[in-house]
């Protein structure tokens, strides 16, 4: 949030104008904010004095900015000591790049020092005047690399574009929907990946969705049309199996970075993994699989973001406290089990299970039951006192719902999302409750897969986009 840069900061009640744009940007999105006024000497747009633009910082903080980026100068200390969590960047910007050099600058060693007595990170920005800058701001990093105060190194302008590409930490990107760069140079996370492939800084990895069937999932549509968006070189393909045993090949392929697990695997898949997550044992079930290194070797970590998926929908589609809710689960199988722990997760107490095979619920309450107040399993829908919120975690079919089950106002979600409308969605539609279709869920858990694979924030509504093209096509 480049403070300096807003229409805000010239008016006479400047910290009331910018706290309630803060809270605006703080309610719009949940990335971190990093906050900064930027002074004409460095760069920026701001003529003000230097205590009106430390009232402006000191404000930032209470405000809760996660950082908070400071020029280095004779204030920047005692921000500092007031930064209470915000993380602070000690920053210094040359806009001409003649006094900032990278080789052999007394100057710039001087102010790297002085920046990391005040700053958790350090940043120093200064302005190529020939493409080889890019290679001094690259060994730079190298000698003066910090994993205790971290540098952001870079050149801004057109020839310092390549400094953005190989800069280690926090690059500062633009986005092709903002009408102005904040700074010469600045170019997007997908042309920062595509230039990071192309220089092969940046693998390409294979991923698929594995299980069956599978053959009209919109998974690789979403996918895919993510990694687009991103830059990256990254493929998401279908790996059709009903065994476990045929995901080996895939999983020992040096490219291998990913994989979603769907049924019947999800379980299955366990004994093929190094580790798994917290949630992922508690479940008992895996839907996702993450190369990674552990203890120096190649391993593959077992993840369920199934119940992710859940958790989001239903918080976004909420009719009841959860702490006060009581809820039914339909089903006993992997997705059940991901339902139950979403359940629990949010803070319901009390919860039913109806499957058709009714020792597979009782299994699964002797299973999860000290998760919860009360957990039983029931033999008839129809016994079942209407309760908040229904999940169904079952493949579409003719399961009839009973009218008593929306007796009063509640929310539906049904993992399954063929047909569109499934008899649990229909059946609480007509009866006036929020429903929550499968598709939904699906979203909601891929952008937590793709974003556990590639570390970067996804591209949620594209790829929300993406899987309603490819469902409306085929439905």
């Amino acid at each position: 949030l480049r403070a300096d840069l807003l229409a805000a900061i010239d008016k006479d009640d400047v910290l009331a104008k910018l706290q309630w744009q803060f809270a605006t940007l703080r309610h719009a999105t949940p990335l971190p904010v990093v906050f900064t006024v930027r002074t004409a000497a460095q760069g920026g747009a701001f003529h003000g004095s230097d205590a009106q633009r430390m009232a402006i910082l000191h404000a930032a903080i209470r405000w809760g900015a996660e950082y908070v980026d400071v020029e280095v100068d004779t204030h920047a200390a005692a921000l500092y000591a007031a930064r209470r969590n915000s993380i602070i960047i000690a920053s210094h910007h040359d806009p001409t790049g003649r006094q900032l050099r990278w080789s052999q600058c007394e100057f710039t060693t001087e102010i790297l020092h002085r920046a990391r007595a005040c700053g958790d990170i350090v940043k120093l920005i200064s302005f190529a005047n020939q493409w080889s800058d890019n290679l001094d701001c690259l060994e730079f990093v190298k000698r003066h690399h910090s994993l205790e105060t971290p540098l952001i190194a870079l050149n801004m302008g057109y020839e310092g574009q390549m400094s953005r590409v190989l800069c280690p930490v926090l690059t500062p990107v633009t986005h092709p929907l903002l009408a102005a760069k904040a700074a010469p140079g600045q170019i997007s996370v997908q042309q920062i990946n595509v230039a990071r492939a192309t220089a092969g800084l940046l693998p390409a990895r294979k991923m698929a969705l594995c299980g069956t069937p599978i053959q009209h999932s919109p998974s690789p549509a979403m996918h895919n049309a993510a990694f687009s968006a991103l830059g990256l070189p990254h493929v998401y393909g279908r790996l059709e199996t009903a065994e476990a045993n045929g995901l080996a090949e895939l999983f020992a392929d040096p490219e291998f970075g990913g994989a979603s697990i769907t049924i019947p695997l999800k379980q299955s898949v366990i004994p093929l993994l190094t580790q798994l997550t917290p949630a992922a044992r508690r479940i008992g079930a895996v839907n996702t699989v993450i190369p990674t290194t552990l203890g120096g070797k190649s391993a593959l970590l077992g993840d369920n973001t199934d119940y992710l998926g859940i958790v989001g929908c239903l918080r976004r589609s909420q009719a009841v406290a959860f702490s006060k809710a009581t809820a039914l689960v339909v089903g006993a199988g992997g997705t059940t089990r991901a339902a139950l722990y979403a359940l629990y997760t949010l803070g319901v107490g009390s919860v039913v299970i109806y499957n058709r095979t009714a020792q597979r619920a009782e299994e699964l309450v002797a299973e999860f039951s000290e998760l919860f107040a009360s957990l039983v399993s029931v033999s008839d829908l129809a016994a079942v006192e209407s309760p908040d919120y229904v999940v169904g975690t079952i493949p579409a079919c003719d399961l009839a719902y009973p009218d008593s089950l929306f007796a009063k106002a509640g929310v539906a979600l049904d993992m399954a999302y063929k047909p569109r409308w499934t008899p649990l969605l229909e059946s609480a539609k007509r009866h006036g409750w929020t429903v929550v279709p499968g598709v939904d869920v699906l979203i909601e858990q891929g952008i937590h897969q793709l974003e556990k694979w590639t570390h970067l924030t996804a591209p949620t509504k594209l790829m929300a986009d993406a899987v309603y093209a490819k469902y409306n096509a085929d439905n």
